[in-house]
Formats: C-alpha cells, structure tokens, sequence
C-alpha cells in the first residue's frame, strides 16, 4: 500500500498497560496469539520508550498531554503536600495541560474514552469519558456525562483485587474482568459516531506484578498465568481487528514494559547506612512517641509473620476486615525521621530521593551552597551500589530532575532519580522501619506493603513498552525506531489534522505511514498557549484510603 483513498480519517486506541516485546514477541512468534501475529504483520511496529519515571500515573499522564511530566506535574500516583513532609495522592484535575481528548473536543471531534487511569474526575468531553484506575468507587460519578454510568455500571470495574486471593482465584477473577472489560468495549466504541475512541487494558500489567516469578515454574498449576490473560485479550481483539472500519487508523500500545525483580533495594536504609537519612530512635523519641513507635513495629512484625505463615482466606480476612492496616501501609511514619540531622531520603517505588534543604524544605538542614556536594556524595554512593550475589553495578544512571525534565513544575520532581541497571531492581521503603536491617531483599518479599496481602510483587516495570500501527494508512512490515510515548498524542492529532500545541514535546511519527499522510507538514496552533495548572479536588479521607489500598494491593505504590 503506498497511497490511500482519501477519507475522513478515524483513530481507535487500544491500550494494554504494561505489555514488554520480551514476551509479547516469542508468543507471537509460537502461535498463541494470531491477531496480534496478524497485526504486526500487516502493520508498523516497534518499542515505546516510556517517561522517567516509568510508573502508570506518570506514564499515562504524559500520553494523554504529549509532554514532559515537568509540564503537566504528574511525577507519581502521591505528591508532596507544598509546605510539609507529607503527601496526598493525586489525580486528574491536579494535572497542568490539555489531553489529547479536550484537544481533539475543541477542535470539534467526537470522542469516547474509556478506562484510561489518570482520568478521575472525569472532564467534560464532545463524546463521553468512563474514568480508569484511580476513580475512588463505583459509587462516585465516574462518567461524563454522568447520565453514562447507569448504561455502564453493570461491567464497568476499577480493578481486580490482589487481596485474600490464591493464584489460581486471581486469574480466573482476571479473565472474567477481561471478558467484562472487552463487553465495556463493545457497548461503548459503536454507542454515537466517534473520530477518536480509545481503551484501556490494566489486567497485563496487574497480572505480571504477581505472576512473573511463575514463568520460570513450570510445575506451578498458573505458571502460564501471564500468557493465558495475553491469549484472552488477543481472542476478543479478534473481532477488532475482524470488523475494524477501512477509514480507522487502530494503535496498539503500552505506556511501558515489564520484567523480574531480581532485588528488592531499601534506599531509606542504605541512606541511613551512610549517614544521609537519621531516625529518631530511643532516648530521643519521648514517652507518647516511644509508645507510638514499640506498638506501629510490633503491629508491622505482627502483619509480616501472619503474612508469612497465615492461610489465604485469613490474610484477606486481615486486609478487609480489620483497621491495623491503615498504621502499616505507609512507606515511614514521617514522624519517625529526625528532620534536624537528615540530609536526604526516599520517596516512591522507583528510585527518587529527595534532599533536605534549608530554605525550602521545613525542617531543611542542607546549606544551599552544600547541595552540589551532597548530590556528588549521594551519586557517588549509589553507582558504587553491587549487586550481592553477581558483584554487577545495580544502577546505571543518576539523574537530576533539571536534566530529564523541562518545564513550569521541574521543582516538584524528586531531585535525584534512579535509572537501575536493566531496569531489574525495585527501590521500596523499609516498612519495618529498620534503619539498620539489610539492604537488599529477594524478590518475593513477603508483606512488602506492610500489610496482609495474599501475593507478593515479583514483576515491575521496565522502560521500554510497545506500539503497533494497522489499518488505514499504514505501511505494512515496517519496524520503528526510536519511538516515544510522547509521540502518540501529537501522532494522533496529525492523523486527525488537528493542530498540534506547541508545548507538546513530542514528534509525528511518520515512519508507519503512506505518503500521503507522512508527506503531509503538522500544522501547530498558532500560537503557544499557557500550558496552565489544573483546578484541583481533594479526595475525602474515604476516597484517598480506597484508591490507596487498591493501588497497594496491585503493586502500583507501596
């Protein structure tokens, strides 16, 4: 195919979180999953380079708005409260910029948007919007308009959860939400005329947080538990692909990769060994908090070893059913640290530290004129990090936040972050709140997240994800290079001739189409609009506490 019938052009976005070539490929490649096989083929394909860092909330983020997360100031699911130590989690009217779908609605295009996380609350579209991953409850108004939710209620779900499940019960939950979430599909993508439509899959990437390890088991009754939610999704993509419209562009994408957790790093820990991060320990502590702090660690070695040796149906039991969780689900008690003495700590589930400067943090104690020291000191520390076991650098790059990112919100970014080699180490905080415990774990680390959940974490994300092109005006057999995730949205608006903004940091992909839409200049607004800060809502106790735990159960914050 090397022209095309013009037409008015339509984009269908299929999103599945989380999907790496690394897997995606050999099962192409043996047969198990035919409509995939079908659309490379026939399509342009190749790897999706994430953001930094490569977590679901950034990730989306930067899709959805075609920049930088120092544009649109999404730099984890958490953000730090301006003025404290503290952190609330975020969401969509939190966010700076405009989606890709308020661009397109501006522009007078119908849309439908279903499942994307980031997305709550709902804004109002030219089309409709069913809210993904971080809506708080099917009891919250979830859709625009918000008349939607009562065609929806009856399939639409936020997650499947991790708690109280053996392995076996967690698959056969999930493959019944695929079929569900596939039902979603089906019931909105031909409810009005649509120019763009897009959906999201979250059960990949749920089900290789838990389930990777069983890939190298295979004696284990789901040890292909990974690949059968792969084959049920390439199943129902078939009548996608089967009765996909001849003026529809279809994108298959994830919004990063996944691999094994050889390690498991306490970075809060290794800062203490080094003389960086100090707790307020004995003496120190007065009576209240010393009381405090005995009854939080012995409720958090309580929680371990019932998550070590308790049955599943109990460690559920715990997770729903009791408050003690609430006092262990958070990485450190704030409270714990001694501000006074601490030059840098943890945050996030990556790698980010953040320094302890005076004159901008509360309790800063790092002089201005120190900080270029304590960076070196700190980068230093961290690539002279080895593995244990193989004697291997674990971290292949330290970055500032003023080198990865640009933008109005560079300085809500952690100031250091984590590139670890092959991306196979997970940095988590130490719930046990042991300064002086070990600093690396083994990859199924029981209890993780400080509570009773039933599987452990033992896949993480990796910064390479994957993108496919079919269908009108595309150029079959064609692998790309050198993709971004970034590229998508100001890919898509071209496909749709739409102006492209200006703050958009990323570039039209030509290289899967026909010359008749590659030859074709981007038009970009004419002017630069002010990027802008979202309005921002605040979550109630209830709702920040049920996005929380269900963010924890799957892996996605500790």
């Amino acid at each position: 195919m090397n022209d095309i019938t013009p037409k008015t052009p339509r984009v269908w976005v299929i999103g599945l979180d989380g999907v790496p070539w690394s897997l995606l490929q050999p099962w192409i490649d043996q047969g198990h999953l035919p409509t995939l096989a079908h659309i490379q083929a026939h399509g342009a394909w190749g790897g999706l380079r994430s953001t930094i860092q490569f977590l679901t909330a950034v990730a989306w983020s930067s899709f959805m708005t075609g920049m930088n997360p120092g544009k649109h100031g999404v730099f984890d699911f958490a953000r730090r409260i301006p003025g404290t130590y503290d952190q609330e989690l975020t969401n969509a009217a939190r966010r700076s910029g405009r989606t890709l779908w308020r661009i397109l609605s501006d522009a007078g295009k119908r849309v439908g948007v279903v499942n994307v996380p980031m997305t709550f609350p709902p804004e109002q579209v030219n089309g409709f919007l069913i809210s993904g991953l971080d809506t708080p409850g099917l009891d919250s108004p979830y859709t625009y308009p918000p008349e939607l939710k009562a065609e929806v209620n009856d399939v639409h779900f936020i997650a499947v959860s991790t708690v109280g499940k053996s392995h076996a019960r967690y698959l056969q939950e999930t493959l019944e939400g695929i079929d569900k979430r596939f039902e979603l599909l089906w019931r909105t993508i031909n409810r009005q005329p649509l120019d763009f439509y897009m959906w999201v899959e979250m059960e990949t990437d749920a089900i290789q947080h838990c389930s990777w390890h069983l890939l190298a088991q295979p004696e284990h009754p789901q040890h292909d538990a990974i690949l059968q939610v792969y084959k049920r999704i390439d199943h129902h993509l078939k009548q996608l692909v089967e009765t996909l419209p001849d003026d529809v562009t279809l994108i298959v994408m994830s919004d990063h990769g996944a691999g094994p957790i050889v390690k498991t790093v306490y970075l809060d820990r290794w800062l203490a060994q080094n003389g960086w991060l100090h707790m307020r320990q004995g003496p120190e502590l007065g009576l209240s908090d010393r009381a405090r702090h005995l009854a939080r660690v012995t409720l958090k070695q309580s929680l371990y070893l019932a998550q070590r040796f308790l049955p599943v149906s109990v460690k559920g039991f715990l997770k729903r059913f009791t408050g003690a969780h609430a006092a262990v689900e958070t990485f450190i008690d704030k409270a714990d640290i001694d501000w006074s003495r601490t030059l840098a700590y943890s945050t996030g589930n990556l790698g980010n530290i953040n320094l302890n400067i005076k004159g901008r943090d509360p309790q800063g104690v790092v002089e201005p004129d120190e900080v270029e020291q304590v960076i070196a000191q700190i980068t230093q520390g961290l690539l002279a990090l080895r593995d244990p076991d193989t004697g291997e650098p674990m971290v292949a790059e330290v970055m500032r936040r003023e080198e990865i990112y640009s933008g109005p919100h560079v300085e809500q970014a952690p100031d250091l972050l984590i590139r670890w080699r092959d991306d196979k180490y997970l940095a988590t905080k130490d719930y046990e709140g042991r300064p002086d415990g070990p600093i690396f774990g083994v990859k199924q680390k029981f209890g993780r997240h400080g509570a009773a959940y039933a599987l452990d974490q033992t896949g993480t994300h990796i910064i390479e994800g994957i993108c496919m092109f079919y269908g009108y005006g595309v150029r079959p057999q064609v692998q790309l290079r050198d993709a971004q995730l970034i590229d998508l949205a100001p890919t898509i608006l071209h496909l749709l001739e739409v102006p492209i903004p200006r703050a958009m940091d990323g570039r039209v992909l030509t290289e899967p189409f026909v010359p008749a839409i590659a030859g074709r200049p981007p038009r970009y607004e004419e002017y630069e609009r002010d990027i802008g800060a979202g309005p921002g809502i605040d979550l109630s106790a209830d709702e920040e506490e049920a996005i929380r735990a269900r963010l924890q159960g799957l892996g996605y914050v500790a």
